[in-house]
């Protein structure tokens, strides 16, 4: 039986991508490897029920020589969902690039998107 998924994103610099997810979203770091240190290979980010990993490229690639690519370019969105859309809008709306408005989608639900400092897109939505 599957229990969770946690997704796992190549980031060129784990230590800015997390900055990014504490200052703007309100993600905490539970746990780094190396626990301190210039160069970071991994992180986990928690925030209330939704967790994410973070791999350095290079790190990633040593574990996946299947992923080696000279450029990360996002493949995928993160979807996350909330209790109040519109108060998370205007709450970071302000602190971070807009990849899609505040709009009702063709399936009734309030949603926006924001690009990442590695220009991943999250889509939030309730």
């Amino acid at each position: 039986m599957y229990e969770t998924i946690t997704t796992n994103i190549m980031v060129k610099d784990v230590k800015e991508t997390i900055k990014f997810y504490e200052e703007k979203l309100g993600f905490k770091k539970i746990l780094s490897v190396p626990e301190e240190g210039e160069i970071l290979n991994f992180a986990i980010l928690n925030k209330d029920n939704i967790s994410i990993m973070l791999q350095e490229q290079n790190n990633l690639i040593e574990e996946y020589p299947t992923l080696k690519t000279d450029k990360i370019v996002p493949t995928f969105t993160l979807f996350i969902t909330v209790d109040d859309v519109v108060k998370n809008y205007n709450n970071i709306k302000d602190k971070v690039k807009i990849a899609k408005e505040l709009h009702k989608t063709f399936y009734g639900k309030d949603e926006f998107a924001i690009f990442d400092n590695n220009g991943n897109i999250l889509t939030i939505s309730c």
